[in-house]
């Protein structure tokens, strides 16, 4: 998937509509970053039928000559000479046909607002969480968070509640094993962690207790969320799978500030 600004279209075709029109009176040395600009557009957005166009056309080697005379220190400051340019621009315009019709191939879509912004969902979920939090988070539960985000810009509701519970799940195993000093095994779960913790809180072997919010939380997760998605029988709608989204994140913060607290992450 590729990103591109809806700025950058409108500025292309501002630009292509000029660049069609009356160059004779630029230099070489002013006209080739406007022809360059047309191509690497063409290039960034992987318009292959275009691109082939524009090789069969020729286009090419007029670039390269272009780019000579632009350079070069005696013919960088002329004025563009006007049959060459006049065979380009009749180039350009057998190659706009192919453009309009593969740029007629390409989609955009408009995301809907959510309660954070799709510039934070999409590329800055660290902030979302408390400072140096997200740093301090295993790779795979930060890379569950950051697909959580992206999922909940997309639309991808249930697909966004999973990722949360997984991150969190996962920030849960980090608790787990460094506050009871327990390697965890591949067969255990969100339970196994959870009953160790509420066990050793039971026992006396924690000291200080665990917040009982915590507690709370993440035996709600698994109980109401949790297992529900991991099988298959919740789907989530936008504000149900925010409001998760928010918890969970709430949750990994008191994880990892109970564990700050104690000076053991």
């Amino acid at each position: 998937m590729k990103q591109i600004k809806i700025y950058d279209y409108y500025s292309f075709g501002f630009n292509y509509n000029l660049l069609l029109s009356d160059q004779t009176n630029k230099t070489n040395s002013q006209l080739f970053p406007d022809v360059k600009r047309y191509l690497d557009f063409i290039r960034d957005l992987n318009l292959i039928v275009t691109v082939s166009s524009i090789k069969l056309l020729g286009l090419i080697p007029d670039l390269e000559k272009l780019q000579k005379l632009a350079k070069s220190r005696k013919t960088k400051d002329e004025k563009v000479d006007k049959p060459f340019w006049s065979g380009m621009l009749g180039k350009l315009r057998k190659v706009d046909l192919t453009l309009d019709a593969e740029l007629n191939t390409k989609i955009a879509y408009l995301l809907d607002d959510k309660r954070y912004s799709n510039e934070i969902l999409l590329g800055n979920i660290h902030q979302l969480f408390s400072k140096t939090t997200f740093t301090i988070l295993p790779t795979i539960a930060q890379y569950d968070f950051e697909e959580s985000g992206k999922c909940l810009a997309y639309d991808r509701y249930t697909a966004c509640a999973f990722h949360s519970l997984r991150g969190t799940e996962d920030v849960l195993k980090m608790y787990y094993e460094k506050i009871l000093v327990i390697t965890p095994t591949e067969t255990d779960t969100w339970g196994t962690f959870e009953t160790g913790i509420v066990s050793a809180i039971s026992a006396g072997a924690i000291s200080p207790e665990p917040a009982e919010q915590l507690i709370i939380n993440i035996r709600s997760l698994r109980k109401y969320y949790r297992n529900p998605t991991q099988h298959p029988q919740n789907t989530y709608t936008s504000d149900e799978a925010q409001d998760l989204f928010s918890l969970c994140i709430k949750t990994v913060n008191e994880l990892i500030g109970d564990l700050k607290k104690r000076g053991i992450c």
